[in-house]
C-alpha cells in the first residue's frame, strides 16, 4: 500500500511541477515561483520515498 501512496503522490507532484514549467514557458509565471515550487515538489518526493523505504 506505501508503493501506491508513494507513487500516486510523485505523480501528481510531476504534473503539477510540468504544469508550472509551462506556465513559466509561456512567461505566466515567475522564475521564483517556479523555483519555489520545484523545490517545495521535491521536498515532498523525497518524503514519500522517506515514508516508502522507512
Amino acid at each position: 500500500m506505501k508503493i501506491i501512496a508513494a507513487i500516486f503522490i510523485v505523480l501528481i507532484i510531476s504534473l503539477g511541477l510540468f504544469n508550472s514549467y509551462k506556465k513559466h514557458k509561456n512567461g505566466l509565471l515567475p522564475s521564483n515561483f517556479l523555483a519555489f515550487h520545484f523545490l517545495i515538489g521535491l521536498l515532498v518526493i523525497f518524503g514519500a520515498f522517506y515514508l516508502l523505504f522507512e
